[in-house]
């Protein structure tokens, strides 16, 4: 029977060239790591971290172009709906104060055309930040609003007896509510255009009363500048 033959041992010279090896290859790793890190400091932001940055600068941009546009398309609404809501305020006063005027069948026809083309002013959605789509919808409720108030207005005039009268206070309640709306609008718009680097601008419609409108600056309600 044959006997077994103890292993035999690794030889020094064996175990030597083995940790040399190792030790290459740790320097090896090591240095490779070692010019990754030195390409990432040195080279910048990658590409996809340019592509954000180009993005969000786009995006800045386009909301600076949008803020115009609405600033200016607030501006020309109110220059239109200031008659029509001094017309509202005769036949549905916003103090309980003052007496009601007369209405008739022709006025709230004309109330209802200029109502009708500002509610086709805000249709259009172009694509903007949140700021500008939080005014620009506020905006664009406030006119719908007026122009169901008109609706309303028109309703009384064709009512007989004292629901004539009812319909007048509803649709003027309604009214109240498109001030305030508005007035919701004008704030986020001045808002936004003071972060633009445009200053104030003040797009408030004339209101009153017991109307429940947000003054800025903290100006009593009603006052307006350009």
């Amino acid at each position: 029977m044959a006997k077994n033959r103890p292993a035999k041992s690794r030889t020094p010279r064996s175990a030597s060239r083995a940790q040399r090896l190792a030790g290459l290859l740790t320097v090896f790793v090591l240095g490779f790591a070692l010019a990754f890190v030195i390409g990432t400091w040195t080279s910048g932001p990658d590409a996809t971290e340019r592509r954000i940055a180009e993005l969000e600068q786009a995006e800045a941009r386009r909301d600076v172009e949008q803020i115009g546009q609405l600033t200016e398309l607030a501006r020309g609404s109110r220059d239109r709906l200031t008659p029509v809501l001094q017309a509202m305020a005769k036949a549905a006063p916003l103090s309980r104060d003052t007496p009601r005027g007369p209405l008739t069948a022709h006025e709230v026809d004309g109330w209802r055309t200029v109502l009708s083309a500002e509610v086709k002013r805000y249709e259009e959605t172009p694509s903007s930040g949140n700021g500008v789509n939080v005014a620009r919808t506020a905006m664009r409720t406030s006119v719908r609003q007026l122009a169901t108030a008109a609706d309303g207005f028109a309703a009384a005039v064709a009512a007989t007896g004292p629901l004539g009268g009812d319909l007048v206070t509803l649709a003027g309640h309604q009214r109240d509510l498109a001030l305030q709306t508005w007035s919701v609008a004008a704030l986020q718009l001045d808002v936004i255009n003071v972060d633009a680097g445009n200053g104030h601008v003040h797009v408030q419609l004339p209101s009153g009363g017991d109307s429940g409108t947000i003054p800025l600056d903290g100006e009593p309600e009603g006052i307006q500048r350009r």
